[in-house]
């Protein structure tokens, strides 16, 4: 094993943490806690010389590597192929959130993240709103009307506001009541105050300067999309046999939903989805109701000895922020830092919003159905990202508990929905239709996000298609279009992904394995594209 190689990669991910301050916070890695980072037209030039940089030294190397080594200079390479497909679309010039959700974001992990005794994490977020204003007014002057589209100014006017009133709100909650909790709210508290005031003038200034101007587009091209495919998933993919992978498994699961809806009774599945959201929890029971699920889910997979369950876990289940729900209409989940010891991940649940109207409150809820739960549970809790995402955080690789594929994170999510359902946990007739459902709406995900990065589909065109063809109501189905526009590829990744891993077992299951060794070896890579999972579990031929 080269220790050269080690120590390149260490100075690698600690000298990109350096330049993206509030990711490292996220990731567990703390000496940069006190800084926001720089948002000026010379600080994205900066970081876009870092890849260049990086990309460079990793293609140069020629000395001999053990087979993980390559697998983990494979994995930076992709990573940083990722970026470079994306230089000329220069997203810092385009959207706006790029400089108020970092302020929300940094602070809501420096509270998050408790490493340290809550005074101390206090003093260092008091010097990184200090810079707050800053990065706004770095957004002012970098963000050009023509590139900016106005869907990214409608996601930013909402985030914004809301990233003001948790500072507003929530910092001062935080504040202990002790000698040197008041000492640290001396300077926190007009720190916070003043980033809240920031953000409301920036939400501002996009409303009433900005948005009359933007005519941009946010498709980043054929071109950069199918680097992404190929340079950084490691996909045999273009444009167009994705989108037919998409059409495709959309026709398949659509005859596969209507065979479930005529057992059930009904002629058209949609009549068995509308009867099922009927039936929902209240909104003050739904984070009880998905805990309760999580729990029973857990055990399930003990019981079944799917896979090994690390010891130490936990997984919190509470409401969304406010700050968050603009772009995730139903779930998310946050993975415990893979640069801390704690292996505590949360599962965010969006409630309705206080004051929206009756009707929209009635659509929230109801894409919250009773029968659905259990799989929302199992691809988000147990044996879904959580699981594998406290796994592969203790991988002993600097480089993989850096990087992440999407294809394996969000396809195993998606797999395990099947899983589950073989194994008989997720195989009741209604808990099945939803759950058909929803891959439904996986693979129209990879039609839209085809259309949408292309600029061959509209916002407009692809919210249509999504309340028309796999069901999703009205608001929620914004909010998802809306995350598209921001994350190209990361749409598809979710059935891409889940095909790769069932190509995966076919193969495990051609030499012999057991499902728990698969799963486990498996889990135990990494979040790596499939083909380097391949690589890695000697399942590559």
């Amino acid at each position: 094993m080269s220790d050269s190689f080690i120590e390149l990669v260490r100075q690698f991910v600690y000298d990109r943490f350096a330049l993206e301050p509030t990711a490292a916070t996220v990731a567990g890695v703390h000496q940069y806690d006190h800084r926001l980072g720089d948002f000026t037209a010379a600080g994205f030039a900066a970081r876009r010389a870092f890849s260049e940089e990086w990309l460079a030294r990793f293609e140069g190397i020629d000395e001999a590597l053990s087979p993980q080594q390559d697998i983990d200079r494979e994995l930076i390479l992709s990573d940083l192929r990722g970026e470079r497909a994306l230089f000329a679309f220069e997203r810092w010039r385009r959207q706006p959130g790029l400089y108020s959700d970092v302020i929300t974001r940094g602070a809501y992990y420096a509270i998050l993240r408790a490493q340290a005794p809550i005074e101390e994490r206090l003093a260092l977020l008091a010097e990184r709103l200090a810079e707050a204003p800053a990065a706004l007014d770095a957004g002012r002057a970098n963000l050009d009307p023509a590139l900016v589209p106005k869907e990214w100014i409608a996601i930013a006017e909402r985030t914004a506001p809301a990233g003001a009133r948790f500072l507003r709100e929530r910092i001062p909650q935080e504040i202990p009541d002790t000698a040197l909790g008041r000492a640290v709210g001396r300077s926190l508290t007009p720190a916070a105050m003043a980033a809240a005031d920031a953000l409301d003038r920036y939400a501002a200034w996009l409303r009433t300067d900005l948005e009359p101007r933007a005519t941009g587009s946010f498709a980043i091209g054929r071109d950069a999309y199918e680097a992404l495919l190929k340079e950084k998933e490691l996909l045999p993919y273009d444009a167009p046999t994705l989108r037919a992978f998409g059409e495709e498994l959309f026709t398949e699961t659509e005859a596969k939903i209507a065979t479930a809806a005529k057992a059930l009774g009904d002629d058209d599945w949609r009549d068995s989805v509308a009867r099922f959201r009927k039936d929902h929890p209240e909104a003050d029971q739904l984070v009880a109701t998905y805990r309760a699920e999580m729990e029973r889910s857990r055990a399930a997979v003990s019981a079944a000895q799917l896979a090994t369950v690390p010891y130490g876990e936990d997984l919190v289940v509470e409401t969304m922020p406010d700050f968050q729900r603009t772009t995730y209409p139903y779930a998310a989940y946050v993975a415990a830092p893979p640069f801390e010891p704690s292996r505590v991940g949360r599962f965010w649940v969006t409630l309705p919003l206080e004051g929206e109207d009756d009707r929209t409150v009635r659509e929230r809820l109801e894409g919250h159905p009773r029968a659905g739960i259990a799989v929302i549970a199992c691809h988000e809790g147990y044996p879904g990202h959580h699981l594998q995402l406290t796994i592969a955080a203790d991988h002993a690789s600097l480089a993989r508990r850096a990087l992440r594929s999407n294809l394996m994170v969000e396809g195993w999510g998606l797999y395990v929905e099947e899983l589950m359902t073989e194994v008989g946990y997720l195989d009741q007739p209604d808990t099945n239709l939803l759950r058909l459902k929803d891959l439904l709406w996986r693979a129209a995900r990879v039609v839209v996000d085809v259309g949408l990065a292309t600029g061959e589909m509209t916002f407009d065109e692809a919210v249509t298609y999504m309340v028309e063809r796999p069901k999703l109501e009205p608001p929620n189905a914004l909010a998802e279009v809306r995350r598209y526009t921001l994350t190209p590829t990361q749409p598809s990744s979710y059935a891409l992904g889940r095909q790769a891993i069932l190509d995966l077992r076919d193969r495990a299951r051609d030499k012999g394995w057991g499902m728990r060794l698969f799963h486990d070896r498996l889990l135990g890579a990494g979040s790596l594209p499939p083909k380097l999972l391949a690589r890695d579990t000697g399942l590559d031929a």
